[in-house]
């Protein structure tokens, strides 16, 4: 139930507040639940929102794809070496 009560905050948040506010939500959810995969669907979801074309390798929905992977496995792999998760409660 946070879980779901949490997603419906971030989904209300991207029509609402900025996209870097939104973009804080979704790394703090990535914290606080275990297997946070909705991480990649919303990253890439603000994405497609608030893209702009430019002429930068990060205007490219290819590599923003790939980033924020990297992003989620990284912190995914780190998060077994934060003292604060060795007893974590998955929700």
């Amino acid at each position: 139930m946070p879980r779901l009560f949490f997603n419906l905050i971030i989904f209300f948040s991207i029509f609402l507040f900025p996209w870097w506010i939104s973009a804080f939500l979704v790394l703090v959810g990535l914290f606080l639940f275990v297997e946070y995969y909705e991480f990649l669907f919303i990253m890439i979801g603000i994405y497609g929102l608030y893209m702009t074309k430019g002429v930068w390798l990060i205007s490219s929905p290819f590599i923003y794809s790939v980033a924020v992977s990297i992003i989620f496995l990284g912190i995914q792999s780190l998060r077994r070496y934060i003292i604060l998760y060795k007893n974590e409660i998955p929700y």
